[in-house]
């Protein structure tokens, strides 16, 4: 009896337990503290992103108002989680919230009465990150109090807020929070521990995952462009940043200038209004040094924020201050730059920071407070941003049925179907509209078969597709002074053009080498929805089995060798061009033999290619290619372009080895190695010297050094290929005395300006580095080299250009300024020395995985190295 007694008691607690109001279950909620140990943002203490998952797992467990969904998994195979945060009868209703914004953000099939309707049954949706940049420590750090700090409040604004509102918290690179965290932790208490990370924050992108949005080649992007794009069309996307220009402690809009042109008008206006309306929360609490307008453009749509404000979404960056990590300074204003000093009020910074203590914590109080305006916004205006969103869409649409472009016309047959292929379904993860034409039609006087892809404009993301599509121009700002200088009289600006942030031009047809048409009369033909475009469907053509014929032309062709390697086939390349079968293969043809078809056939299956069979091997001269023995140089100053190096090589399947200041020091490198990539870098002073002592632990200090160099030399003596790409070319020109000078290393910006642009090359086709190219073909100029050959008496030594700047037409989409210094310059160039060669890359051919059309020059020169 007493038994049963107990258990009807404890049955009865339980029942009450559950009918416990919300607001009173929240005391049982734990604090960060009382899980991590220690509070948020406080010194010498940092969260990593397990701790922080763990944190929310648990206030998960027991609050109705936050759910954990998994993304996908990371680069290094994390489980990428967000948070979704709301009131509860809101979470209930998730999936009615969600088709309510896909609903108003897509604007087909309702009218602006049901629009108006949705609008005021919807909820905000608000998308907050932290943590892109794992440097940047506050912003993922703050994401833990936040989403305590709103499932906790009893508070009538935050209720209210909780109700209007549906907050997604993301830490955007999970992977290098941990990296970051482990890290510092290993170094505080030494001379160390305001070091800076020997390696990438991100495996292969580092700082460059904030340059990877419209493509979208990282795991990570991929999964919050399709969060974004796909599945909750957020209102508004929050990215926090931490690199304040000193000594103001947090930039917020409004942004400075060039402005993209491929926004709605209204997405300026709201970043303007929500930028005003956090500047006003940190002057109502206290916190000075909140500055706008300087620094931080929106030209360049590769950035987690400037992607999304072409599909309709208001994105909002802010820069808080950031000393190292989780160590506090102090600051004086004498530490202030001069201009800084005086305490000035501005329109864009009207409460001047007087400097003091600085520490993570206020760097995380910073960010919530920024973070709790923007979401004060969304719940105020919550039913215009939603009715917004679908003005937006309705707007755009209309606008391209009366103007051109009408659509993009996009060709199946390309020199490079897997790059077709890439662009698509990339563009498709974006949430553009795709179609195939389901018969002939003629558009602009041009012919078009069956087939044919049509981007149409009359979608709501087509500023997207125009973003990507066009040619940018960017505008010369020392013609525009109106725009940007907010003086009485504003002065014009003589000397150097003034860049942007990043990129100037960006045209991904461009990079990818792809052929694309924009209807400038409406198109006019039955069409089907693009559902998904696999690579075009491979297949071996003939009935031999002896030899097999590769196009050079393919990427993916690169992919087959390295898998034919390991399938120990062997490979040799056509050293002119030859007929058969009335069909005529150009210098470059890939032979393949020792194989089985069947192995072939998977092949072509499995990469998408045509692949020739032949019952002899053709009567052609060939070089024999065998698998490289490769190695790219890591410094210790890390670089992105090296782990872009290693992502595109880890793509197309190569081996190869990482190599240390160490290893080259080592030296016998030509005993390991066919062919050393040295990929770009910041300067030859920091390739050769790396971090100094005392600066970084022993291991990670004193660069190449002239030990290390020299064994570079002797490398290249006894018959090595060293491949230099874009800046890194110096080290070459400088330390190897060639016959060859970069003639841009020392101009002034006043002759001579092009920080990022798609530009002209023309090419020798008959040089195995250029196999596989066209000529004339588009490149990435950024911040590049432009050679000049000296005359040499010796012919075995004297330079071979393989590629060179176009004498015309140079400039293909974003800025130049001096190009007819570079005009017919030398772009890339084989050096012969000894043995062996350098081959000088002097544009960066693999740029940030996007340049997929100049891709074939790095790894023809990486085979090149087995050619002796």
């Amino acid at each position: 009896m007493k038994k049963l007694f107990s258990l009807l008691f404890l049955s009865g607690l339980c029942i009450l337990f559950w009918l416990i109001p919300t607001t009173l279950k929240a005391q049982v909620i734990p604090a960060p503290e009382d899980i991590l140990g220690f509070k948020v943002g406080a010194d010498y203490h940092l969260i990593t992103y397990d701790q922080a998952i763990d944190y929310l797992k648990k206030i998960a467990s027991v609050s109705d108002r936050i759910k954990l969904r998994e993304m996908g998994k990371t680069t290094l195979g994390l489980p990428m989680y967000y948070a979704i945060i709301s009131s509860p009868e809101n979470l209930v209703n998730l999936e009615k919230y969600q088709e309510i914004i896909k609903k108003l953000s897509l604007g087909k099939g309702l009218s602006p009465s049901e629009a108006e309707k949705l609008s005021r049954q919807g909820r905000a949706v608000v998308y907050i990150d932290g943590g892109l940049h794992a440097s940047e420590c506050a912003p993922a750090q703050h994401l833990v109090q936040l989403a305590y700090d709103l499932v906790t409040a009893r508070d009538e604004k935050t209720l209210n807020l909780l109700n209007e509102v549906i907050c997604l918290l993301v830490f955007a690179n999970p992977d290098g929070m941990n990296m970051l965290a482990d890290w510092y932790h290993k170094h505080v208490g030494t001379p160390f521990e305001v070091s800076p990370m020997p390696f990438l924050y991100h495996y292969y992108a580092g700082h460059d995952n904030n340059r990877d949005a419209y493509l979208a080649n990282l795991k990570e992007t991929q999964h919050i462009t399709r969060l974004v794009n796909q599945e909750w069309y957020p209102v508004i996307l929050y990215n926090h940043h931490q690199t304040a220009p000193f000594p103001a402690r947090i930039w917020i809009p409004p942004n400075s200038e060039p402005t993209n042109p491929n926004v709605h008008p209204l997405i300026v206006r709201w970043q303007n209004l929500i930028g005003s309306a956090m500047g006003a929360a940190f002057d109502a609490e206290g916190k000075e040094g909140a500055i706008s307008r300087i620094v931080f453009d929106t030209w360049y749509p590769g950035y987690m924020t400037q992607v999304v404000d072409s599909h309709n979404i208001i994105s909002i960056l802010t820069e808080t201050a950031l000393y190292r990590y989780a160590t506090p300074r102090f600051y004086t204003i004498l530490d202030f730059p001069p201009e800084y000093q005086d305490l000035t009020m501005s329109a864009f910074y009207p409460s001047p920071w007087k400097g003091g203590w600085w520490r993570l914590k206020d760097a995380v109080d910073y960010c919530l407070t920024a973070s709790r305006a923007v979401l004060e916004v969304a719940a105020k205006y919550r039913q215009e941003l939603l009715f917004n969103k679908y003005k937006m869409a309705t707007e755009v649409m209309a606008r391209f049925e009366k103007e051109p472009p009408y659509a993009w016309i996009l060709p199946r047959s390309q020199s490079d179907s897997g790059n077709l292929s890439l662009l698509i379904n990339r563009m498709k993860l974006q949430g553009i509209e795709i179609y195939e034409a389901e018969e002939d039609f003629l558009c602009d006087g041009i012919s078009y078969p069956k087939g044919t892809l049509v981007i149409p404009m009359q979608q709501p993301f087509a500023l997207f597709v125009k973003n990507m599509f066009e040619e940018q121009r960017y505008p010369d700002l020392r013609k525009y002074p109106d725009l940007w200088q907010g003086l009485v009289q504003s002065r014009k600006i003589e000397g150097a053009p003034i860049d942007s942030y990043d990129m100037m031009g960006w045209t991904l047809p461009y990079q990818f080498n792809l052929k694309v048409q924009a209807a400038s009369t409406p198109v006019s033909v039955r069409m089907n929805p693009l559902q998904s475009f696999p690579p075009t469907a491979g297949k071996v053509e003939g009935s031999g089995q002896t030899s097999y014929l590769l196009d050079h032309s393919q990427n993916a062709s690169f992919i087959a060798m390295n898998r034919i390697f390991k399938l120990k086939g062997k490979i040799s390349w056509a050293k002119k061009s030859f007929n058969l079968n009335n069909q005529t293969y150009p210098e470059g043809t890939i032979i393949v033999t020792s194989i089985g078809r069947n192995q072939i056939e998977t092949l072509a299956r499995d990469l998408g290619l045509k692949i020739q069979a032949l019952t002899s091997r053709p009567f052609v001269e060939t070089a024999e290619i065998k698998p490289p023995r490769l190695g790219i140089y890591q410094s210790w100053v890390a670089v992105e372009d090296e782990g872009w190096t290693r992502f595109v090589l880890d793509e197309h399947e190569f081996t190869y080895r990482v190599l240390h200041d160490a290893d080259i020091k080592a030296g016998n490198l030509a005993s390991q190695f066919d062919t050393i990539i040295i990929p770009d870098h910041y300067s030859t002073e920091l390739l050769l010297n790396g971090y100094p002592k005392g600066t970084m632990p022993p291991d990670y200090v004193g660069g190449l050094t002239t030990k290390g160099l020299n064994n570079l030399k002797e490398f290249v003596r006894q018959g090595g290929t060293l491949v230099l790409l874009n800046s890194s070319c110096n080290l070459a020109t400088g330390q190897f005395k060639p016959p060859v000078r970069n003639i841009l290393e020392k101009a002034k910006r006043e002759e001579f300006n092009c920080s990022g642009s798609i530009l002209q090359a023309e090419f020798d086709l008959s040089h195995p580095v250029a196999y596989g190219m066209q000529s004339p073909q588009p490149i990435v100029f950024a911040d590049s080299c432009a050679f000049e050959i000296y005359p040499s008496f010796e012919q075995k030594i004297s330079p071979k250009i393989i590629a060179k700047y176009a004498g015309e037409n140079l400039l293909l989409s974003g800025w130049i300024h001096g190009e007819k210094l570079i005009q017919q310059k030398a772009a890339v160039v084989e050096v012969p020395l000894e043995k062996g060669r350098l081959l000088l890359l002097g544009f960066p051919v693999q740029f940030r995985a996007q340049a997929r059309g100049t891709f074939k020059l790095l790894f023809n020169s990486i085979y090149y190295g087995t050619m002796k």
